[in-house]
């Protein structure tokens, strides 16, 4: 019985990391979309570090598209050779946990070096430094001040709010890294499972007791015991044995 429920348990937790992984996938073809054709996402990207962003555009639909085949991998270990699915599910999430730290470290090096050196770099930094003479200047205008008003209010906001972006980044890549290393981890323990599931039918089919059936009752045509006795039989024979006895006595 604990061994039934822990394979119940196994299977139900690597269908719930699919369907994670189903949700990942939604989200980066979604973010691939916005990067190639949404000018408020890519524009500042792409002039700011051109070759981060087409290495990012590239990276995250084939992410997008190998975590869509992994979801297909393991619907397809239901109905298929379950094992070779699920063996080649595991090589899939190495293979992505792999590409994923070589794009980190890939992206992590190339920023640091475009941030030093890079002429967009300074760009960015003078913009930075423009935000913060814009404001007061915005506070100033007397004349379009219905204007101002509210364009400060977008530029406080944005700079408040903008650092929830990097948290949530932070926050899913440590929930996608969880969810690979328990993906690859059921996949290679369901992967032994049919062989350890049909080692345990063998023992049990050799060691089984044969069920023992009952004997059938053998039965006469002309027997009375398989005949009802008709109503009232007990009320006549208790009368005629009364006249015998009276007939004797």
């Amino acid at each position: 019985m604990g061994c039934t429920r822990e394979v119940c348990t196994a299977d139900k937790t690597f269908i719930f990391i699919n369907i994670a992984f189903a949700m990942y996938s939604g989200a980066l073809l979604a973010t691939a979309a916005r990067l190639a054709w949404d000018p408020s996402t890519y524009s500042w990207f792409r002039f700011l570090c051109e070759a981060q962003y087409r290495v990012s555009c590239a990276y995250v639909l084939a992410a997008g598209l190998w975590l869509a085949g992994l979801v297909y991998l393991a619907a397809a270990a239901a109905h298929r050779a379950a094992a070779n699915c699920l063996r080649l599910y595991a090589a899939g999430v190495a293979c992505l946990a792999a590409s994923e730290v070589a794009y980190g470290a890939w992206m992590a090096a190339s920023l640091a070096a475009w941030w030093r050196d890079a002429p967009q770099a300074e760009l960015a930094r003078r913009g930075m430094d423009l935000m913060h003479d814009i404001k007061p200047a915005l506070l100033a205008i007397e004349r379009y001040r219905e204007f101002a008003r509210p364009v400060y209010d977008m530029i406080e906001e944005v700079e408040r709010e903008a650092p929830n972006n990097a948290y949530v980044i932070i926050l899913f890549g440590i929930l996608g890294a969880v969810l690979q290393v328990a993906a690859f981890v059921m996949a290679c323990r369901l992967a032994r499972r049919p062989l350890a599931h049909e080692a345990a039918e063998g023992v049990c089919g050799a060691c089984a007791v044969p069920e023992k059936r009952p004997c059938a009752r053998a039965c006469d045509d002309d027997s009375d015991g398989d005949r009802d006795p008709p109503p009232g039989w007990r009320k006549r024979a208790n009368i005629g044995m009364y006249t015998i006895l009276d007939k004797i006595f």
